[in-house]
């Protein structure tokens, strides 16, 4: 059923008109020509962001630009009688070392008996495809191929449709989808779209010449004793959470591969401790039917005091006015819930910026807020995403009763944006991690809010509504141990309180998933929390307080 889900919730990229019964004319088998070059789009669907790139191959060169030629990597199969037998890689990249001057680093890899380098594909391997019938993609007429492969815990499913041109006898790549499901934790991994356009099977091979550039060696490992990491929760299925040794061996993975280091041995056995009672959660948690699984992650180790530190949210006892109400009545609400998609992800209309990283600051606050606003600001002007500094929040907002790193709250944010604006990340700075000095009065140009509307409270329909017309929407949480360890799945904690928030976090879709739906929430702590950064969380009950004060913002 997941796979129901997956296609319906692809807006951007869905295949318009419907499938038609397979071609029955003899086409040859697809083969890619053994010298082409294409321009690629690539859409992460689960991290939420989108790279292009630039691929040119020979049957001896490959080459791969990035990010509109900001990057450059060049790659040359193993040839007997060449300096490099087993094979060369340049991988190119600017820096700017002063305000106005930009220059390009290259930097060469050798390869080795252990390790011969090969040449970078962008098209997958035609030989594994097999064709299943015929459809229509932006009204052209396609060919679509399969090719599905399942492990012991993985199930990757890959889609291809290519067009076939009789005049030149060769097959054209125009979109490539790839789904990777992890059959034991019951998840999604990746969701993966290429676009393909202006592929040509002729161009000059100077454009792999990289003489111009000053590329020097990089230091080789041994690759006789390289070092294999997987994600803890694969290496605890089986402990038992009562084996001291078992407890040992987990925990000492688990500081390795988050670099913990604790001043002495009373905070290692306090550490070891918090750990020893989440691990216990977590197999708990993982071998019920749950519908969710918890993982063993950054948090494994911090007091319920630390992780204040990675909310943030401070809760207001009474909750003031919004500046613009709510426009839609009750009947309304219900009328037009009924018409509304039944998955929305705001992350397809390119109008949701990446995850980010709170770390130690308790700025949840200012994440939630900005969000609701770059999507506001998006809306506004044909969807055009700027990314706004949050930054300035942490540094300027102090006298509308927030108070940096420990702590904030939505209100106040907006109050600030609407008097001051918030300026692009790019002129004011990065997140920081830290309160810094207030410099606001020195930027070019801020984008000011006209105010911002509270929702509806406790109503999942009216949430929704407001989603799909006005979102990306910021709403206060509560933040369970089980939150804290989410890996995946449709979140559901009895332990949830809806109305003691302390995380403040944006909502960016809804979706259904055998016949449960749920929330898709953007958090702020990092990538590889959850899923890509997300949380799918159950509309049941008003799980953990979604729909209890959320915002939007109003241009």
């Amino acid at each position: 059923m997941y796979l129901i889900w997956l296609f319906s919730c692809v807006l951007l990229v869905a295949v318009s008109g419907n499938a038609v019964p397979k071609d029955e004319e003899d086409l040859p088998d697809l083969k890619w020509p053994k010298k082409y070059t294409v321009k690629a789009d690539k859409m992460s669907l689960t991290a939420g962001w989108v790279e292009d790139m630039v691929y040119w191959r020979t049957t001896l060169n490959s080459r791969v630009d990035y990010n509109k030629g900001a990057v450059k990597k060049y790659s040359a199969k193993p040839r007997r009688k060449s300096a490099f037998r087993y094979g060369v890689k340049y991988m190119i990249h600017p820096e700017t070392p002063d305000e106005e001057t930009i220059i390009f680093v290259c930097k060469r890899t050798n390869g080795t008996i252990f390790s011969r380098i090969g040449l970078e594909h962008i098209l997958p391997d035609e030989d594994s495809f097999e064709r299943v019938g015929t459809e229509y993609l932006n009204e052209n007429k396609v060919e679509k191929f399969s090719y599905n492969t399942v492990d012991q815990s993985t199930d990757v499913r890959q889609t291809l449709w290519a067009s076939y041109i009789h005049a030149t006898k060769s097959w054209i790549p125009v979109k490539y989808e790839k789904i990777e499901f992890d059959t034991w934790l019951d998840l999604l991994n990746k969701h993966d779209v290429w676009n393909f356009y202006n592929y040509e099977t002729d161009f000059d091979d100077d454009v792999f010449n990289v003489d111009k550039y000053e590329c020097e060696d990089t230091k080789q490992p041994d690759e006789m004793v390289k070092l294999h990491k997987h994600p803890a929760d694969k290496h605890i299925r089986n402990v038992d959470p009562e084996n001291k040794d078992h407890v040992n061996h987990v925990f000492n993975a688990f500081k390795k591969n988050h670099k913990k280091i604790y001043k002495d041995e009373s905070e290692h056995e306090m550490r070891k401790k918090i750990f020893h009672d989440r691990l216990r959660l977590v197999l708990e948690n993982n071998r019920k039917n749950t519908g969710y699984k918890l993982a063993i992650n950054k948090f494994a180790d911090r007091t319920p005091e630390e992780m204040k530190r990675y909310t943030g949210l401070i809760q207001q006892s009474h909750r003031e006015s919004d500046t613009h109400p709510f426009p839609y009545t009750k009947s309304e609400v219900e009328d037009l819930a009924n018409n509304l998609p039944k998955n929305f992800d705001l992350r397809d209309l390119g109008i949701i910026t990446p995850v980010r990283d709170q770390e130690e600051c308790g700025s949840c606050w200012t994440f939630g807020t900005t969000a609701a606003v770059e999507g506001a600001l998006a809306r506004k002007n044909g969807g055009r995403l700027y990314r706004l500094a949050n930054q300035a929040l942490i540094d300027c907002a102090w006298g509308f009763g927030v108070s940096g790193c420990d702590g904030g709250f939505d209100i106040a944010a907006y109050r600030w944006m609407m008097e001051y604006g918030l300026p692009t990340e790019e002129e004011y700075g990065p997140y920081a991690n830290r309160e810094g000095f207030c410099h606001i009065e020195n930027m070019t140009r801020t984008y000011p809010i006209l105010g911002f509307t509270n929702v509806t409270p406790f109503s999942a329909k009216a949430l929704k509504v407001a989603l799909v017309n006005h979102g990306p929407l910021s709403v206060s949480i509560h933040v369970t141990d089980s939150l804290s360890l989410y890996k995946g799945g449709i979140f559901y904690d009895i332990e949830c309180t809806p109305t003691s928030l302390n995380h403040e976090v944006t909502v960016v879709g809804y979706g259904e998933r055998d016949g449960d739906e749920y929330w898709i929430i953007k958090n702020s702590w990092g990538q590889t929390w959850g899923v890509d950064g997300y949380l799918h969380i159950s509309t049941r009950d008003n799980n953990c307080g979604v729909t209890t004060e959320p915002t939007y913002a109003i241009f």
